[in-house]
């Protein structure tokens, strides 16, 4: 019962966030920081233990700096909320999914993956890869089970391990460029851009990233792999499918539509936009589709157990936001880059590669992704280093998606290997040759277009 309050207050906390970007108020904004407060306590209670240490620690370094800068109160307190915008996606953006469940949508599409086996040769890697790329950049890392359970039911026959390793892949092409991914968000907010002046640039990465996944095809496999084989029997509706698909992709395309719309011109962010959109865009939906009643019990319902479900994020979020803070009154930033820049001596592939191995090698600690690239954003000004906003940008988004897929604490890795019944080191190990491969393919691709002048 107590984490279903704490779900309802994450909810609440999320809502007086966006209200006071309308409509600014220092009493609003230190009530929903209380409110984050609160829930930061109850997410260090809840974490295991190598997360706990990691925040006790960041908490610890960040009230110090407080501290020694004599920081004002109210400040400190603000700072609990800095990170609920990153929050909001985690925990609105799942409504969208929530709308398409209920809708049928995503039964007719296994439906339709079915109904094609039977007339077409079956592609259970390629298509498992197209579906997490494309429905995973609408509901983040919970596609990942869902593309597995529709995959799952839907081939007659596949590898298990080699299927959910494609799917774990398709996840990280949706973080390169997807408005709706947390990362992207971040990024957005971080160096005050906009979708488009980076959204291109990562769609481009995506494809040379995809480039690189069918290159590393043949080497995929696992030794031991079940094989999976089914027999699937359903009851054909051609007509109703046909119908329930063509609704869901007018769906996914007014939603997409309205998104770049609003940002074009709307003066907030992307992330506000989607956050808005995932509260009233399903419910108008269905509304329309007569559904409604039934969508309102099953998101109340996401809500009041979502606490259950994203406590550690809530309460990483939330520190990553209080640190980086903290770190913003200090001169730890000039310092780091002043270290960068001896390092690098001003050559951009070098600092490429410092700021990606960074990432990476503080993913394989258990550091989370938000707070190596929160503290590297705050510490590492982009025209210190001859570079723009937008490269940096895009640096970082290249950053975070190499270091979640080579970190065995990441929620994707530990996913994946959940599925797989391999431990997390295993999937890492199997992935990592891949990973360094495209680490230096996208220095190569980020240093040319610096280069050309793209970014």
């Amino acid at each position: 019962m107590i984490q279903r309050y704490l779900g309802v207050a994450a909810f609440i906390a999320v809502i007086l966030y966006l209200i006071s970007i309308f409509y600014h108020s220092d009493i609003l904004h230190a009530f929903y920081s209380t409110i984050a407060g609160l829930l930061l306590l109850f997410s260090i209670y809840k974490m295991n233990i190598i997360n706990r240490l990691i925040v006790v620690l960041l908490l610890m370094i960040g009230s110090v700096l407080f501290l020694f800068y004599e920081v004002s109160v109210f400040v400190v307190l603000k700072s609990f909320g800095e990170n609920l915008n990153l929050i909001g996606l985690f925990l609105l953006i799942p409504l969208f999914g929530t709308l398409m469940s209920e809708a049928g949508y995503l039964k007719a599409l296994q439906t339709f993956l079915l109904q094609r086996e039977e007339n077409h040769k079956a592609h259970p890697y390629r298509m498992g890869y197209m579906l997490t790329a494309a429905m995973g950049s609408l509901l983040n890392l919970g596609s990942m089970p869902l593309v597995y359970n529709i995959g799952y039911d839907s081939f007659s026959s596949f590898e298990n391990k080699k299927f959910t390793l494609m799917l774990l892949r398709g996840f990280g092409f949706c973080m390169l460029w997807s408005p709706y991914f947390v990362n992207v968000g971040l990024i957005l907010v971080l160096y005050d851009l906009s979708w488009g002046e980076i959204g291109g640039y990562g769609i481009v990465l995506a494809f040379i990233y995809t480039g690189v996944v069918i290159l590393f095809f043949p080497f995929s496999s696992f030794a031991n792999d079940k094989q999976v084989v089914n027999a699937p029997s359903f009851q054909k509706d051609p007509e109703q499918t046909k119908s329930l698909l063509q609704s869901f992709l007018l769906y996914v395309a007014i939603l997409l539509l309205f998104s770049f719309i609003m940002e074009l011109i709307l003066p907030v962010n992307m992330l506000t936009i989607v956050s808005v959109l995932a509260i009233v865009y399903p419910l108008i939906w269905a509304y329309m589709i007569k559904l409604f009643q039934s969508y309102i019990h099953e998101a109340v319902r996401h809500i009041t157990h979502s606490f259950e479900r994203l406590y550690n994020e809530i309460g990483i979020f939330i520190t990553a936001g209080f640190f980086g803070e903290a770190l913003s009154h200090s001169n730890v930033g000039e310092w780091l880059s002043n270290v960068v820049l001896q390092l690098s001596q001003g050559v951009i592939p070098v600092f490429v590669v410092i700021l990606m191995m960074t990432a990476m090698l503080l993913a394989l600690l258990g550091i989370h992704p938000v707070i190596i690239v929160l503290g590297l954003g705050n510490s590492l000004t982009p025209e210190h280093f001859g570079v723009t906003p937008a490269f940096m940008g895009v640096l970082l988004l290249s950053a975070w998606m190499l270091a979640v897929q080579i970190s065995p604490f990441s929620g994707s890795v530990l996913m994946a290997s959940n599925i797989m019944r391999e431990s997390p080191w295993n999937v890492v190990r199997k992935n990592s040759f891949f990973i360094v491969t495209l680490m230096v393919i996208m220095t190569f691709i980020l240093s040319l277009m610096k280069w050309l002048q793209l970014l």
